[in-house]
This record gives C-alpha cells, structure tokens and sequence, in this order.
C-alpha cells in the first residue's frame, strides 16, 4: 500500500445529514453511532479519505442536487459523495429488504415476527437493494485511486463487495456487519436461496469479513460451510471459488468521554432527580430501547409484573421506567411491536397500578437521566449485536446500579461476568428471578459489580475500533495477512 491511497469508508448513513432553513442548507452530524466513530478517523486522514453514503432524505437528496455535498470538505477535511436514489428504490432496499428481511435474519427474529412466505421479496432484492449495492461499488471505484483501502459498513452493503471486487483486484476491502448474525438454519437459511447465497457470497466479495463478537462470527462461518466454503478454524480464514476473506472480531465501544459531557447538563440531572424522588427509598428498575422486537422489550414487562404477582413486599417500593422510542414505523412488525408494549405495560399497571412509567417518545436527556438513577439496569435482547446501551448505563449511573444482561447481548461477553445473566432471553421466568436477584444484591457486591463494569465499558474508544479494522486492512494489503488474532471459532 502506498501513501497516496485512498481510505473509503461506506455506510448507508453518512456523516452528515441536511435541513433547508430559509433557504439555506444547515448540515448536522448524522444520527447514531457510526458517524461518531468514523468521523474523527477520516478527519486525521484527511485528503486521502472519503466516505460514500446514501441521501437518505428528501432534504438530503435536494442538498445534493444542489451541490451541497461539495462543499463539505472543508468543513470536515474529507471528502463525501452521498448517492440520489429514487426515493421508492431507497425505501425497498432499506426498509424492505435491509430492515425488514436482513434485520431478522440476523437476528434470529422469523418466529416472533411470524415471517413465512419470502417469495414477495426477490423482486425487491433484484430490483433494489442489489442495484444500490451495485451503485455503493460503482461509485467507490469512481473515488479512490490505486490499490485503495475500502470498508464497508453493514448489513445494508452486504453485496456491495462483490460487487467491487469484479470491477477491481486492486482493492483491499473490508465487510463489516453492525448487528448480530444468526445461525443459518433459524436466520438465512429460510429465505429464498437467491438471497441467502447472494449475501454470503457478497460479504465473501472481502478480503477481511468483522463482527462484533466470536458468536457472530462463529454464526457466520457456518452460512459459509453451508455453501461448500471451506474453513480454516485455526486461521479465522473462509476460502470460496478461489478467493480467500480472513474473519476478525471487533467489538464496538462507546465514546464515554463524550457520554460523561452529555449526561453532565441540567436537563439530564433534573430527569435522573425526578426518578429517584419517584421511588423514595425505594429503587428504580430502567430499560433503554429502540422500540422493535430483537430488544425482547414486552417479556421484560412480564417478567416485572411476574416478580410483583409473587413479592407482595416489591410492590410499595419497586418501579420501573421504561425510556422506548418509536423505530421503524413504516413497517407494520414494528408497529404491531409497539401496540404490544403499550399492552404490556397495560396488563401489569392493571394489577399493580403504577408500577411501569412508560415513555415511547425519543428524549436523549430523559433516557440519560434514567440512566443515571436506576438501581437495577435490563438489558434482555433475544439478540443484538453489541448493545451500547449496557455500556453507557453503568458508565454514568450514579447508584451503583446492577446490570441484569442476556446472552443474546453481544456485550455479554465483555460484561456478562459483571453482570446478573439471563441465560434464556425467551423465559420470562428467568427474567424475573434475575431482576429479584438484582434487587436483593448486597451493597458491596453491587459496588464491586458496579466498579468492573465501569472499567470494561470505559477500556476502549470507538476511534479504537475503527483503527484495529484499518490496522487489518493494512497488513493484508502489505503481508496477505492481519495482524489481530482469530476469534475463538
């Protein structure tokens, strides 16, 4: 690899997002994670880097026609390009088939969700997201030179090295997978095999393949033997039709210098004191969640009023807040998801009035405070990749607070010896027998649990992250091979 090469990171989101105000374009940071991890990096490397993204708004798509885009190297140091797609192509490549087919695949979801007949997606698979994925690798091999380092960003890109690599041998790239990946007989296996054999075979389209945990990439693997691949456990490395990707862990952590700053404002404070005084001298169970089904959110709210039907003593002095915001509503599992929350909530408050306050409106400063104040944090996904919301609860919790954690969390394998294990996501009795636990803990193994956890949340930065993928990238296209060790496969 020479100096002069491109870095091109590509993500369906990009760094920035537009608004028209009065007739001018306002550029703000782009929502979630991502931005916030890739941002710095390609800020240092500056007129070597690019990111390629998606126009994922109208706003977004007039700013473009508009020429806003160009102008933004000198803001950030870097170059992006943020691909128009006709607004009904967009929606059936992203929520059709990234956010709807993938998410659940990926997440082990087709019996919550009760998905059967697959056969309506293919039109949408060829038509759509295939054909943005294809405009993903058209439009990073029209931005980087010679030999380029090339990173693309989830599920919603999972073709796009495929694509890349049948128009240039002179890539090194990278497939990284954002969310949890199921085994293939409960996740990919059930879909039309067009589209099972095409994602596998996509993200193989990359010479080095990461996910955030050793289970994931365990579960990945095994798609990969399903197709005839063969696989070199010892290396982490998957060999298929003559190409060969190398398979590397790369758990994603949270900014908790930046979290601290956030969470250290008067709005934040006045929430987390108004749910302590809520409780008395009571304590405070809290949960922080996207509002859709992989966060398991309803049997929690089970498991609490199962605790409560059998603790009559619980019940004057344990109340849970629940900080839920609105994801994905165009789509009706989603919203059939939330109409089954608020049921929940329902059915418990019924017995046990008062019990659960529910918030399903989207309040950072709200879910901060929450965060701050509980006694008792659940976190009881039936998958999820990482979830960073059992990193930033114990890092800004002022209680000293109990992490009750499933192993369907990615972060379970940093956190879970910390943390009250639900073993079974699935079984609302175990669920309440954790949180009963977690409520009864005694005070100095609460603060030694509080202590190591606060120290494994904080151990990294996102910047960490990103530059372990490039660090990777860089020994393959120098050596042939990574420098990070295998995960345990």
């Amino acid at each position: 690899m020479t100096k002069e090469s491109t870095i091109a990171f590509a993500s369906n989101r990009g760094p920035v997002s537009f608004a028209e105000d009065n007739g001018e374009w306002q550029a703000k940071r782009g929502a979630g994670g991502l931005a916030a991890a890739l941002d710095p990096v390609a800020r240092r490397l500056g007129d070597s880097a690019v990111w390629v993204a998606t126009a994922t708004s109208e706003d977004d798509r007039k700013a473009v026609r508009a020429g806003e885009t160009e102008r933004l190297t000198s803001d950030l140091g870097y170059r992006v390009r943020m691909l128009d797609i006709e607004s009904e192509t967009y929606s059936r490549y992203y929520d059709e088939i990234s956010n709807r087919l993938l998410w659940f695949a990926n997440h082990c979801l087709w019996d919550e969700v009760g998905i059967e007949d697959f056969s309506g997606f293919l039109e949408a698979w060829e038509g759509a997201y295939e054909e943005v994925n294809a405009l993903f690798a058209s439009a990073v091999d029209d931005e980087v030179g010679p030999n380029p380092l090339v990173l693309f960003q989830d599920y919603h890109l999972s073709t796009a090295p495929h694509h890349l690599r049948a128009q240039r041998d002179d890539a090194t790239i990278l497939h990284f997978t954002h969310s949890s990946f199921c085994r293939p007989e409960k996740g990919l296996d059930r879909l039309p095999e067009r589209i099972s054999k095409g994602v596998i075979e996509g993200m193989l389209g990359a010479d080095l393949v990461g996910l955030h945990i050793s289970r994931w990439c365990n579960n990945f693997v095994a798609c990969c033997e399903g197709l005839g691949a063969s696989v070199d456990r010892s290396r982490g490395t998957v060999s298929h039709k003559g190409t060969t990707s190398w398979v590397r862990s790369y758990p994603i952590p949270i900014d908790a210098a930046d979290l601290t700053e956030r969470a250290d404002v008067e709005p934040v404070r006045r929430w987390a004191k108004r749910f302590r005084e809520s409780v008395d001298d009571g304590q405070l169970i809290v949960r922080v969640d996207r509002s859709e089904p992989s966060k398991n959110i309803v049997r929690g709210f089970e498991a609490f009023g199962m605790l409560l039907d059998r603790r009559a003593d619980l019940r004057s002095r344990v109340r849970f807040v629940a900080c839920v915001y609105p994801s994905r509503q165009t789509m009706p599992e989603y919203r059939r998801y939330s109409e089954r929350i608020q049921m929940a909530v329902d059915d418990v408050n019924r017995r046990h009035p008062d019990s659960i306050q529910l918030f399903m409106e989207d309040d950072f400063d709200r879910s901060l405070g929450a965060q701050m104040a509980y006694d008792v944090l659940l976190v009881n996904p039936i998958m999820d990749g990482m979830n960073l919301v059992s990193k930033e609860g114990p890092t800004i919790n002022q209680r000293e607070g109990v992490l009750v954690l499933s192993s369907g969390a990615g972060s379970f394998e940093e956190l879970g010896e910390a943390a009250i294990e639900i073993n079974d996501p699935l079984d609302v009795e175990e669920t309440s027998t954790a949180l009963e636990r977690a409520l009864e803990l005694p005070n100095r193994e609460r603060r030694e649990r509080a202590r190591v956890l606060r120290a494994r949340a904080t151990g990294t930065k996102p910047e960490n992250w990103i530059e372990a993928q490039l660090a990777d990238l860089r020994s393959i296209a120098d050596t042939g091979e990574p420098v990070s060790s295998p995960p345990a496969l």
